[in-house]
C-alpha cells in the first residue's frame, strides 16, 4: 500500500510546498483538494494542469486522488447540475494528471431517502461514461447517510458500473457501524482510503485527532483491507481547513507517517 495525505491537511501551501514537503516527509504521493479556488479546481486550464504533473512528476511524487466536492442531493436543479458538470470535469483533469480515483460524494439527504436514492443513482450514471472513457474511477466516500455498507450498496447495485468504487474513509464508519460489517459489503469496490483517527471531545462531537490519539481502531481497518486484496492508498485527511486549531501539517504530516507505518509493520502490510 502506498502512503498519501489529503492537502485539506495543509491550506496555506502552495503547490511547489505540496510536493517539495510531501517528498521531504516520505510520502508516496498526494491528494489534492478539488474545487474552485483550491489546490485544483474542474475548469484548471491545460496549461496549469501540465504544469502541476510536471512538478510532481520532476518531485517523484503521485496524485493518487483528486478530492471532489460533487454531491447529488441538491434540490436545487441548478446547483444539481454543477455537480454533475464539475465531476465530469474532474474526470478530464484526473486522467491529464494520471490520477487514478476522483472522490466524490452522494450527500446529505434532503428528500425522502428513496427519492434521494433515485437522483444520486440518476446523477452518477451520468458520469460513469465520461470516468470509464478517461480511465478514472468515481469513489464515494463513507460519508453522511452513506456510512453504512448496505446504503452504499444500493447505490451500486442501481448504477452498476465498473467505473464506481468506494473511497473508504475508516473514521467516517468506525462511528457507525462495525468496521468488519462495513468492509463485508464494500470490499470489493474500494479504491482509495482515508487512513485516519478521530474521537469525542468534550462538546460531544467527533472531531480528527493525531493517529493513535483517537478512538478509531486503524490496525482493525487495515487488517481488513489485506485481507480484502487491496493495495492502494492510505490517504491521511487531516481536516486543517475546517478545525484551524488542530496541529500544523508540519507536525501532524510526520506524525502520520510514522503511526501508520508502525501499523503497516505490525499488520504485515508491504509498502508500495
Amino acid at each position: 500500500m502506498k502512503l498519501s495525505f489529503a492537502t485539506l491537511g495543509c491550506p496555506k501551501w502552495n503547490m511547489q510546498q505540496i510536493v517539495d514537503n510531501g517528498k521531504a516527509y516520505g510520502f508516496d504521493g498526494v491528494e489534492l483538494r478539488g474545487a474552485p479556488g483550491e489546490h485544483i479546481g474542474p475548469d484548471e486550464s491545460k496549461e496549469s494542469v501540465q504544469n502541476i504533473k510536471r512538478m510532481f512528476d520532476k518531485g517523484g511524487m503521485k496524485v493518487g486522488c483528486i478530492m471532489g466536492y460533487s454531491n447529488f442531493t441538491q434540490t436545487n436543479p441548478a446547483e444539481l447540475q454543477t455537480a454533475i458538470d464539475n465531476a465530469i470535469k474532474f474526470c478530464k483533469v484526473a486522467k491529464d494528471l494520471s490520477c487514478p480515483t476522483l472522490r466524490i460524494f452522494c450527500g446529505e439527504l434532503k428528500q425522502d431517502r428513496d427519492a434521494g436514492l433515485r437522483q444520486i443513482i440518476a446523477s452518477i450514471k451520468k458520469i460513469t461514461p465520461h470516468a470509464a472513457d478517461a480511465g478514472v474511477k468515481l469513489a464515494i466516500e463513507t460519508h453522511d447517510d452513506w456510512c453504512k455498507g448496505a446504503n452504499l450498496m444500493k447505490v451500486f447495485n442501481g448504477v452498476n458500473s465498473p467505473a464506481l468504487g468506494v473511497c473508504w474513509d475508516i473514521a467516517n464508519a468506525f462511528f457507525v457501524e462495525p468496521l468488519e460489517e462495513t468492509h463485508k459489503l464494500i470490499k470489493d469496490h474500494i479504491a482509495h482510503v482515508h487512513f485516519k483517527d478521530a474521537g469525542h471531545k468534550p462538546d460531544g462531537k467527533v472531531h480528527s485527532m493525531l493517529p493513535g490519539t483517537g478512538e478509531v481502531d486503524m490496525l482493525m481497518g487495515l487488517k481488513l483491507l489485506k485481507q480484502g486484496g487491496y493495495d492502494g492508498w492510505l490517504s491521511f485527511e487531516w481536516e486543517k481547513k475546517w478545525e484551524p486549531d488542530l496541529a500544523e501539517p508540519e507536525v501532524a504530516f510526520p506524525h502520520y507517517m510514522k503511526h501508520a507505518q508502525g501499523l503497516m509493520a505490525k499488520a504485515g502490510v508491504k509498502r508500495g
